[in-house]
């Protein structure tokens, strides 16, 4: 028999563009086709979904991105900004998706480091209120477990409309406090998608809230304070007093047993003094109009105060006091002008990307663009959202049985990145609860994380003399047991958007490479 006029017939149904596995009838009200002053586009579909099970009006929005790359079909990266309550898209034009602001500008222009060259990218504004998602009123969400719910419902509904993506080697990634959605989303993904279970790979962390909340706080603010003490501008007195403090309070024998590589035992957290869940100090605002709290600590004598004495936070109280400091000098001009604690680099010369964002997507053509046109106005950040779940009983960290549980027992590779200029969510604090956690067997790491990668290759294997552009050191990293961990030097909280080419290399070696170059 002759075959080959099918196989004639069968590589002219490749070239049609309308077979494409996301072209499907059910799919087709989403596609965007073209989005206002913007460049040319991957193949994209965009909009909202209702969330199973919730009232009318509880809507998650998604923009999909298909692969550039047909080397890289079988990848399938879903992305989540975190806060809680931030938009997705503040990664899809920071630095990780096809399209970025023009300097100052709401004109949009090609991302050469754009994660879709690597794979198919989901970004998802959840949970339901963020972004362009929309959400019924009262606000129906009051914690972390009805954020799990929704989320897994509405991904097994994503699927009905997009099935071929189903069987992919999926990726959760994300940022700040989806150190906290990550690990409880794909927990609770293995756990229900039994009758056809997902192909979950890996999870991506990158300067998370997963960690035990002092260990990410109180324990390391006083050691990074001292390796950032020039750049944060920080007077000698208010060093020593810090440095003081970690004494009394024992956190300089926490740190010191989380430098012994491999750990000699479970290491002992202190309780959590300032009750901290996760991602910012909140405070009773009783206690902020009380004359006898201090929030505006100037001298070495006012921060001791702070920490010991004050009627705002609890004993030992130094990441609160400390941000309270460093806060106050930069409005006294004595310290760092704009200060940011989301990285202590950056300058009053700072774009507003966020007040770009708000622009461009309140833009009726932009929105109907996207099948939102009945959003009104676009925040980036939801403060609704961040009270209630802040306010929420307080989530048990992932660290402790989740994450374990997952590369363990699942063998799903966890990936955590941070970068150093991040002050809310420090990386020794993050190198910390690296060292607490146990996963295979074996608690943390059993030898520091210096080795060195680079900005075009995250996971090297051979030495490199680091003179050229190819080889700029980029940071440190160490991978044991299916964890891995890298330190992005010269990167604040969103190493994405300082940092979008060696992430770019982190996600085509670590994330979609599965640790193989």
């Amino acid at each position: 028999m002759n075959i080959a006029p099918f196989w004639v017939f069968f590589q002219l149904l490749q070239l049609i563009p309308n077979l494409s596995p996301f072209k499907t009838a059910k799919s087709s009200r989403f596609e965007v086709h073209s989005l206002p002053d913007s460049p040319a586009l991957p193949a994209n579909w965009a909009g909202r979904l209702p969330v199973p099970g919730r009232e009318d009006g509880n809507e998650i929005f998604f923009w999909l991105f298909e692969a550039e790359n047909k080397v890289y079909d079988d990848t399938f990266i879903i992305w989540f900004n975190g806060g809680p309550g931030c938009s997705s898209l503040v990664g899809l034009t920071g630095g990780n998706g096809p399209i970025s602001f023009v300097d100052n500008s709401t004109l949009l222009e090609r991302n050469p480091y754009s994660w879709t060259q690597l794979g198919h990218v989901l970004y998802v504004d959840q949970p339901v209120g963020t972004g362009f998602s929309s959400a019924s009123n009262p606000y129906p969400v009051r914690d972390n477990d009805m954020v799990t719910a929704d989320f897994v419902a509405w991904l097994n509904s994503f699927f009905t409309y997009f099935p071929h993506l189903q069987s992919k080697k999926i990726h959760l990634m994300g940022e700040s406090y989806a150190g906290i959605y990550i690990p409880y989303f794909t927990a609770a993904l293995m756990e229900s998608n039994t009758s056809h279970p997902l192909d979950i790979r890996s999870m991506s962390l990158g300067d998370g809230s997963w960690g035990n909340a002092a260990a990410m706080s109180s324990v390391g603010i006083g050691a990074y304070m001292r390796s950032q003490a020039t750049a944060l501008k920080l007077p000698k007195d208010i060093i020593a007093a810090f440095t003081a403090v970690d004494q009394v309070c024992g956190f300089d024998d926490v740190l010191a047993q989380a430098q012994v590589y491999p750990p000699r035992g479970k290491i002992d957290i202190p309780g959590n003094p300032e009750n901290l869940n996760y991602r910012r100090r909140r405070r009773d605002m009783t206690d902020v109009l009380n004359a006898s709290c201090s929030i505006s600590p100037k001298t070495a004598s006012d921060v001791n105060t702070s920490i010991f004495n004050s009627t705002c936070y609890g004993p030992c109280a130094t990441y609160s006091t400390a941000m309270d400091f460093v806060n106050t000098a930069s409005a006294a001009g004595t310290g760092i002008p704009c200060f940011d604690v989301y990285d202590i680099h950056h300058d009053c010369s700072t774009i507003n990307s966020l007040a770009l964002m708000a622009e461009y997507f309140s833009r009726a053509d932009v929105q109907e663009a996207l099948h939102v046109s009945d959003r009104g106005t676009y925040s980036a950040c939801n403060s609704t959202i961040l009270g209630i779940l802040l306010g929420a009983p307080s989530v048990v960290p992932p660290s402790y049985t989740i994450l374990p549980t997952l590369v363990t027992e699942h063998n799903i590779s966890l990936h955590i990145y941070n970068g150093e200029w991040d002050m809310l969510l420090n990386h020794i604090g993050t190198e910390l609860s690296i060292q607490n956690m146990t996963w295979r067997g074996a608690q943390g790491f059993s030898s520091s994380p210096r080795q060195l990668f680079y900005v075009d290759d995250a996971m090297p294997v051979d030495s490199r003399d680091g003179e050229n552009a190819t080889t700029k050191v980029a940071g440190h990293w160490a991978e044991e047991r299916g964890v891995s961990y890298h330190l992005f030097q010269g990167a604040g909280h969103s190493v994405f958007a300082n940092k979008p080419r060696a992430m770019f290399a982190y996600v085509r070696d670590v994330v979609a490479g599965e640790g193989k170059n």
